[in-house]
């Protein structure tokens, strides 16, 4: 019996050698892993490092040349099953050195790509900053955003009720994302990214072509309530990571 395996690649922004936000997204693959492992899943995992991509992003910007490390980090990005974003935070935004990698790869780079949003502060009240911030900017770029994000303050490394919160919530990140990519897999994302396709979709639905792609669809590609036609990637539809269990 063959394994499914899944690739999940870490943007992250470390700014030093041994940052709180290197451990955050050490910590996010690791449990990703595992809950992948717990339902026979093999999870791949790869770490993009901004802070080695300052300059070749600076000069992207002021002259529009890509470098060979950029375009392979972008590859690897539009290659991955799924993404995970995290980043610290300064003076309530992500650093602007993460937000500008996603602000130059290509429009459509996490095109059906489930995505973890994480990030790191001195502080709770900057705990927002990744929702205010990143997921409009990643759903732009139109990625399928979990929706649990997952925010370390410098408390939540320093006393054990603190830890106990954060290992919750990258615990439950972790699985929405891995269970979110298990269902695109299954579901084919190739058949998926046709019906996303803005110059073609119309014309399908309009037709009909498209509509019986959507999970749990009517012959007319609506909801069988007579609603609106099925959103595959509302997390409403999206298999709960519970019953991927019970499978």
């Amino acid at each position: 019996m063959s394994t499914t395996t899944m690739t999940i690649v870490a943007v992250t922004t470390s700014l030093s050698e041994d940052s709180t936000t290197l451990k955050l997204t050490d910590r996010i693959l690791a449990s990703a892993t595992s809950a992948g492992e717990s339902v026979g899943i093999e999870v791949n995992t790869e770490v993009i490092n901004i802070r080695d991509l300052a300059t070749a992003l600076s000069d992207m910007t002021l002259t529009g040349f890509r470098s060979e490390a950029l375009e392979a980090a972008f590859a690897a990005v539009v290659e991955a099953d799924a993404v995970v974003s995290v980043a610290p935070v300064y003076k309530v935004a992500p650093v602007g050195l993460h937000t500008l990698f996603w602000q130059l790869i290509d429009e459509k780079a996490l095109a059906r790509t489930p995505v973890l949003i994480a990030s790191t502060g001195g502080t709770p009240r900057h705990s927002l900053a990744g929702e205010a911030v990143l997921r409009p900017m990643l759903a732009y770029l139109k990625g399928v955003v979990v929706p649990t994000t997952v925010f370390a303050a410098t408390d939540d490394w320093g006393s054990s009720e603190g830890g106990r919160a954060l290992s919750a919530r990258i615990r439950q990140a972790a699985e929405e994302v891995v269970s979110l990519t298990a269902t695109l897999i299954g579901a084919g994302k190739g058949d998926l990214a046709e019906v996303a396709d803005p110059e073609t979709s119309d014309a399908q639905f309009a037709s009909g072509e498209g509509a019986g792609r959507a999970r749990g669809a009517g012959q007319d590609g609506r909801d069988g309530r007579g609603g609106g036609i099925v959103d595959e990637f509302d997390p409403a539809n999206v298999t709960p990571f519970a019953q991927l269990l019970e499978g």
